[in-house]
């Protein structure tokens, strides 16, 4: 058979979402790094976005899917794209 198994594909799987993750918290890290740099309002979007992955997290469950790391990596890049420091 040339099938992978199916634990390969689950380690994949796994990988990738880690990917996503760390991809998440660096951007996270960078902008908390830099926070009193930042103006009100971009510091109330970040916490806004770290309120909405909290809020994700917590409705999740083993069973579903993981809430989209890509989206909230996303939506941090943009902060950053607008801030002066960068």
């Amino acid at each position: 058979m040339n099938t992978p198994p199916v634990n390969g594909l689950r380690q994949a799987a796994g990988r990738d979402s880690r990917a996503k993750r760390r991809d998440f918290y660096h951007r996270y890290d960078r902008l908390l790094a830099n926070w009193y740099l930042l103006t009100a309002r971009i510091q109330h979007e970040i916490e806004s976005i770290r309120q909405d992955l909290h809020n994700d997290l917590a409705r999740w469950r083993p069973h579903l899917p993981e809430p989209d790391w890509n989206a909230y990596a996303h939506r941090m890049s943009t902060i950053e794209a607008r801030t002066v420091w960068r």
